[in-house]
C-alpha cells in the first residue's frame, strides 16, 4: 500500500473528488482518501507519477508520505537504537506535513482588511462620529 500526503483539500467533496480521480488511474485496485490527515492510502500496481498526476489534474497536490517509512518501520522492528531516531525523524516529517500553511497568509489577509476598514469607516462615517 502505498501512501501519499495531499494537499489543498478543505471538505469531503474535495475528499471524493481526489477519489474518484485516483480511482480512475490503471492499476489502482482501491484507494482511501483521509481528510483529517491529509492522506491517501493506495492499493495496486500503478506508479506513484501516475497517483501523483491524477491527484494534480484534480487540482490538487500531492507527494509521497515519508520517504524513509518502509525502512522506519523495519529498523523499528528491530528495536535498534538507530531506530529511534528514524521514528523521531519520521514524526518530524509526518508533523511538517500537517502543519499549517495558510492561516498565518489568511491572518495578514484579515489585519491588513481590518486595517483598510478602520481608514473607510472614518472617511464615511465621520462626520457623524465628531458631530
Amino acid at each position: 500500500m502505498d501512501q501519499y500526503t495531499v494537499t489543498g483539500m478543505s471538505c469531503a467533496a474535495c475528499q471524493a473528488r481526489v477519489e474518484k480521480a485516483v480511482s480512475k488511474v490503471e492499476g489502482v485496485s482501491s484507494c482511501n482518501v483521509s481528510l483529517l490527515t491529509n492522506t491517501l492510502a493506495v492499493e495496486g500496481t500503478a506508479s506513484p507519477e501516475a497517483v501523483m498526476q491524477a491527484v494534480e489534474n484534480a487540482g490538487y497536490g500531492a507527494a509521497p508520505k515519508g520517504a524513509g517509512s518502509a525502512a522506519g518501520a523495519g529498523s523499528a522492528g528491530a528495536g535498534s537504537r538507530g531506530a529511534s531516531g528514524s521514528l523521531s525523524a519520521k514524526l518530524a516529517a509526518e508533523e511538517d506535513a500537517l502543519k499549517d500553511r495558510e492561516t498565518p497568509v489568511l491572518k495578514k489577509r484579515l489585519l491588513t482588511s481590518l486595517g483598510f476598514l478602520i481608514v473607510l469607516m472614518y472617511f464615511s462615517m465621520g462626520h457623524m462620529m465628531l458631530g
